[in-house]
C-alpha cells in the first residue's frame, strides 16, 4: 500500500519534535559535569597539534572530532554552548538520517515506531548536548549504513556524477576519523557487498584496502597512543568479554534508555531481525516516494554484523560495548524492535484487526518509558552535575584569606568554572583508610574560613567518600554552611577548622 500523508505528516512531525527535545536540554546549558570537563580542558589549553597527541586526564575522543571541537571555540568561544554544538547538530542531523534510512527497512507501522522511538530517546536527547563524541558516534554510524543502503558502493555507474562518486567514497575512507565504531559499521558493509558481489569481489575488494589504508593512517596518527592506555582498560573491564546475550539485554536500558520487560523487548527484537533477514519485498508500494532497490533484507544483514563486529572487539578488549560507548547501536536496536511491530502488523490472524491491535500494543510498550520520561526532561531538564552554581556562590562569598578544598573528582569541573586568581588544594585520590584523612586536611587546620567542594562523588556499596570525609571534618571542626543545589550532586560546604 502507498503511504498516506498523514504518515508522512507523522514521520516528520517526530522529527521536529525530536530536534525540540534536543534544543530544550541544549538550552538548558547544565554545567560541564567531569568527563566533559575534563575533554573540554584538553580542547582550551592544547593547541591543534597538541591534540594529535596523547591527551590529558585519560581521555580519548576521534582526532577529527576533537579538531571540529577545538575550531569551535577558536571561532566561537570556550562556553559551554560552544562546546556542545557540534554534538547537538549531530544529534539533529542524526533524526534525518535515522528517517531516511529506516523507510529504506521498515514498513509504515515499525516507520514510525521506530522514528518515535529515536526522537524520544532520552539517552539520545541527552548524549546531544554533551561535550563528548558520542552523538558523532551515532550520525556517522547513521550516514555510512545510508549511504549503504542507498547507493551502488563498489562500481563506478555511468549513472553515478564523478564528483559524487568522490564524496561517496570519501565519507567512507574518512568516517573512522571522526567516529572510533565506525570502524565495525566499515566491517559489516564490506562483509555485505562481498556477499552481495561474490561474483564480482574485486571492487569490494579495492575499496575495503582503501578503508583499511586509512584506518591504518589513524591508528599510527592517533589511535597507538589510545590503545595502550591502561587506564582506560581497567575502567572499562567489566564490559569485556561478556557472552552476546548479556551485552545484548545491556543495550535495551543502557543506553537505549528502555525499562520495559526485558524479555519481552528481546522476543521483539529477534522476530524483527528475523522478519528483516527473511524480507525480499521492495518498500517501494508501502511508501509515497520510489526507494533504491536493495533488499530489506541486506540491510538488515549489515546491521546484525555491525553488532556481531563490535561484540567481537569487545571481546578480545579493544572496545567497551556498554553504555555510552555503545550509543551508536542505539538506532539498529530501535530498527530491529520496530520490525517486530512490523511482523505483528503483517502476520495472517484472525481476525485480522487482531494482529494490528498486538502491533499498537508492542508499539505502545515500546514507547511507554522513553515517553514519560522525555516529557518529564521536557519540563525539567536533567542536571546531573551543575557546578556552575555552586562555583558562583563561593565566588561570590569568598574571602580573602580563605582556604578552599576541591574534592579529587570535581577538581576538572572547578579548573574549568573557577576564577583563575582562587587558591585551593587539591584534593588527592584516596582509599577507604581512615589514616589518609589526616594528612588530606592537614594544610587546611587553624583556618577559620575553609570551603569544601565536591562533585561526582565516589560511591561503593553503602560506602560514600562525601560522608566519611565530612563525619571526619565534623570531628576537627564546625560546619558553618552550605550550600547544595537542588537536583544535582554537587556540594558546598564552609568550615571553621581552627
Amino acid at each position: 500500500m502507498k503511504a498516506s500523508r498523514p504518515v508522512a505528516l507523522a514521520a516528520w512531525s517526530l522529527v521536529a519534535l525530536g530536534i525540540i527535545l534536543r534544543l530544550r536540554q541544549y538550552l538548558a546549558n547544565r554545567s560541564l559535569w567531569l568527563d566533559e570537563a575534563m575533554l573540554a580542558l584538553n580542547i582550551i589549553h592544547k593547541d591543534f597539534g597538541e591534540l594529535v597527541g596523547k591527551l590529558d586526564y585519560e581521555q580519548g575522543a576521534p582526532l577529527g572530532f576533537i579538531l571540529l571541537e577545538k575550531l569551535a571555540a577558536t571561532l566561537i568561544g570556550d562556553g559551554e554552548r560552544a562546546l556542545r554544538l557540534l554534538p547537538l547538530l549531530a544529534g539533529c542531523a542524526s533524526l534525518v538520517l535515522f528517517f531516511l534510512l529506516a523507510q529504506h527497512i521498515l514498513h509504515s507501522p515499525g516507520l514510525l515506531t521506530a522514528l518515535a522511538l529515536f526522537a524520544l530517546s532520552p539517552t539520545l536527547i541527552y548524549y546531544s548536548s554533551e561535550v563528548k563524541q558520542y552523538s558523532l558516534d551515532v550520525l556517522v554510524t547513521l550516514l555510512l549504513l545510508y549511504l549503504f543502503a542507498s547507493k551502488n558502493l563498489p562500481d563506478l555507474s555511468p549513472s553515478i556524477p564523478l564528483s559524487a562518486f568522490i564524496l561517496l567514497h570519501s565519507a567512507f575512507l574518512l568516517a573512522p576519523w571522526f567516529s572510533h565504531p565506525a570502524i565495525f559499521v566499515l566491517a559489516a558493509v564490506g562483509l555485505t557487498l562481498l556477499v552481495q558481489n561474490r561474483r564480482h569481489p574485486f571492487p569490494t575488494l579495492a575499496m575495503g584496502a582503501g578503508w583499511l589504508v586509512s584506518f591504518g593512517i589513524l591508528y599510527l596518527v592517533n589511535l597507538r597512543e589510545l590503545s595502550g592506555n591502561d587506564f582506560l582498560r581497567n575502567y572499562w573491564q567489566e564490559y569485556f568479554r561478556q557472552n552476546p546475550l548479556t551485552t545484548l539485554l545491556g543495550l535495551f536500558t543502557n543506553p537505549g534508555g528502555l525499562t520495559a520487560f526485558a524479555p519481552l523487548l528481546l522476543a521483539a527484537m529477534l522476530l524483527g531481525a528475523g522478519f528483516l533477514l527473511i524480507s525480499r519485498t521492495s518498500l517501494e508500494q508501502d511508501h509515497a516516494t520510489p526507494l533504491p532497490i536493495m533488499q530489506p533484507s541486506k540491510i538488515a544483514l549489515a546491521l546484525l554484523l555491525v553488532f556481531v563486529f563490535a561484540w567481537a572487539a569487545s571481546w578480545l578488549k579493544w572496545y567497551p560495548l556498554a553504555g555510552r560507548m555503545a550509543l551508536f547501536l542505539v538506532p539498529l536496536v530501535y530498527i530491529s524492535l520496530a520490525a517486530g511491530v512490523d511482523w505483528l502488523w503483517n502476520i495472517s490472524l484472525r481476525p485480522r484487526l487482531l494482529s494490528r491491535l498486538l502491533a499498537l500494543f508492542l508499539g505502545g510498550f515500546l514507547l511507554y518509558s522513553p515517553l514519560t520520561v522525555s516529557a518529564e526532561r521536557l519540563i525539567s531538564p536533567k542536571y546531573p552535575e551543575h557546578i556552575r552554581p555552586a562555583i558562583a556562590y563561593l565566588n561570590a562569598n569568598y574571602q580573602p584569606g580563605d582556604a578552599v578544598y576541591v574534592y579529587y573528582w570535581a577538581l576538572p569541573a572547578f579548573r574549568y568554572y573557577a576564577r583563575p586568581n582562587m587558591d585551593y588544594v587539591a584534593g588527592s585520590l584516596l582509599t577507604n583508610d581512615p589514616q589518609t584523612l589526616p594528612s588530606e586536611f592537614a594544610p587546611l587546620q587553624g583556618h577559620r574560613r575553609v570551603w569544601v567542594l565536591f562533585s561526582h562523588v565516589y560511591e561503593r556499596g553503602e560506602f560514600n567518600e562525601k560522608e566519611w570525609m565530612l563525619d571526619y571534618l565534623n570531628q576537627i571542626g564546625e560546619r558553618k554552611r552550605q550550600f547544595i543545589e537542588p537536583g544535582t550532586s554537587v556540594y558546598l560546604y564552609l568550615y571553621d577548622l581552627r
